[in-house]
């Protein structure tokens, strides 16, 4: 390539440039076939060196302490970099950690891309693993210092001439230029996944080499929104794991966006997949439930149940634990001067303690009226309750696939859906609530919907 190529790894403090540091970095300038200037140095990250960290590179914190930090390296290595290409093994965390250092400065860093895990994938793909303890066991090169940034980095140059000597520079260009279209994408990732991917609305399923589930995700541009994942990899811990294990991508496309996100919903809760913090929710929680007394004040009661969908009206909050619901509810009592007896918080046989401390209007002694007492009840709610099913009964929601004129259709009552085409949803799910209230309460969705 007439385009100078530099060849880079770096060590560091942990996984991720967001709240780690570079610790080494070792690059090799080659210009038309020849190495034309070598760079290695240690960096002072201003933290101690991690034990696993000095058992996988052998640095110390002790020999890192009079090391320069990344400042004062920074000019010599953008110099090294200027207008070449930047080639690594793995090459998203390598750029990730850089361009997160060089951002620290103030400094931009956006380098052409080359990954020589993809360049093997490519150019090898009768083998299954691509990692550089592989590469270079596979092709007999030779790296006396293995895990050290500069011995890295010639190990990958190495590997780089190997490729030169096996194939042809057409098969070889081809396979670089097509890689430096897509530089974004991980390194494991074959770009002719991404190309074959729908541009219509549908769930994604990110998968590691075992087929596990890594992510799952919903889009109404499946393709697109997968991209995107990767466009800003570095600033992202999640982004940058997924990306680092993702080996095959699966899709469920459907009629629209709303049976998107039931659908994610729902594999969420039966794959748990490793990255998704949402919509794990349990059936089972806590439910905070109004009960009118038969003086008229309204009662809360506590209960862990699967919620009934003819009953959402009546619940009033909705808690991940028995405790959190406690927590919660002892200061909805004090902002709203609510009676702890009657909120079920204490088991007074008279008045309840807030009304000695006068933060309590005497509901718990009938001195409040009922009216007073339930209007500032409901106040304190009103966020937080469930609503009631607002259609005399069941609904049909249509929607269109735009980029393949798909139709679907899905009935709904009582927050459940009860058309699943062949999906298994459950009777009453929380976040199936939420879904659809959102959905149901958009004007724009109106012309969607019609009652059977």
């Amino acid at each position: 390539m007439k385009q100078p190529l530099v060849f880079v790894d770096i060590e560091t403090t942990g996984g991720h440039p967001a709240n780690s540091r570079v610790l080494e970095v070792g690059a090799i300038r080659v210009e038309e076939g020849r190495v034309v200037r070598t760079f290695q140095s240690l960096v002072n990250p201003a933290t101690a060196v991690p034990a696993s960290i000095t058992q996988l590179t052998g640095i110390t914190t002790a020999d890192i302490s009079t090391a320069p930090q990344f400042a004062s390296i920074a000019p010599e290595l953008a110099e090294i970099l200027e207008d070449a290409i930047f080639i690594a093994h793995n090459v998203h965390f390598d750029h990730g950690f850089l361009k997160m250092e060089f951002d620290r400065l103030g400094a931009t860093f956006n380098p052409a891309l080359l990954c020589t895990v993809r360049l093997s994938r490519a150019l090898y793909p009768q083998y299954r693993r691509h990692n550089l303890q592989t590469i270079i066991e596979r092709h007999g090169i030779i790296t006396p210092d293995r895990h050290r940034a500069l011995a890295d980095a010639d190990a990958i140059w190495q590997f780089y001439q190997i490729v030169h000597s096996e194939f042809d520079l057409d098969t070889i260009e081809n396979v670089i230029k097509r890689q430096l279209k897509h530089p974004s994408l991980p390194s494991n990732l074959n770009a002719k996944i991404t190309a074959k991917l729908p541009s219509g609305p549908g769930v994604y399923i990110f998968e590691d080499e075992y087929k596990q589930p890594l992510y799952v995700g919903k889009s109404i541009n499946i393709r697109a929104r997968v991209i995107s994942h990767f466009a800003d990899y570095h600033s992202s811990t999640v982004e940058l794991k997924i990306s680092q294990q993702i080996r095959h991508i699966r899709t469920i496309p459907t009629a629209g966006e709303l049976s998107a996100l039931l659908l994610e919903s729902q594999l969420v809760k039966e794959l748990q997949p490793l990255y998704n913090r949402q919509l794990r929710r349990r059936q089972t929680v806590t439910r905070a439930i109004r009960l009118r007394d038969d003086q008229g004040y309204w009662r809360l009661s506590l209960d862990n149940s699967v919620i009934d969908p003819n009953q959402t009206g009546d619940v009033m909050a909705v808690y991940a634990t028995t405790g959190a619901a406690r927590r919660s509810l002892h200061t909805t009592a004090r902002n709203f001067l609510l009676c702890p007896k009657l909120m079920g918080l204490e088991k007074a046989t008279a008045a309840c303690f807030q009304y000695q401390l006068h933060k309590c209007h005497g509901a718990c002694l009938g001195i409040e009226s009922p009216a007073e007492y339930n209007s500032r009840f409901e106040a304190a709610f009103e966020h937080q309750r469930l609503h009631s099913w607002p259609y005399p009964g069941p609904i049909v929601v249509t929607e269109v696939n735009h980029a393949n004129g798909h139709h679907g259709q899905l009935t709904i009552n009582n927050w459940c859906l009860t058309d699943d085409q062949t999906q298994s949803f459950p009777a009453f799910d929380l976040d199936t609530y939420k879904i659809i209230r959102q959905f149901i309460s958009n004007p724009s969705h109106r012309n969607q919907i019609q009652s059977q």
